[in-house]
């Protein structure tokens, strides 16, 4: 993953997302089933990601598979 992580993600995310890597985000599944991750970078080079506005990429198994800005919900730390 670490691999990836520097060779293929931004750490700063486009203009106008307000999110940033290390950002625990809240997301739904195709069946609704919801899972919490933190974000690992931002891929906005690729042409895939741009057409489809999926270029989020999360902490999970599938690290390399990119995620929707509108689909994640930012979950707020309790002080």
């Amino acid at each position: 993953m670490k691999k990836f992580i520097n060779d293929q993600l931004e750490l700063i995310a486009p203009a106008g997302i307000e999110l940033k890597v290390g950002d625990t985000v809240q997301w739904a599944n195709d069946f609704g089933v919801t899972w919490t991750n933190k974000i690992i970078g931002f891929n906005t080079t690729r042409e895939y990601n741009q057409a489809y506005k999926k270029f989020v990429h999360l902490d999970t198994k599938s690290y390399w598979f990119p995620h929707g800005a509108d689909t994640l919900t930012k979950i707020s730390k309790v002080a």
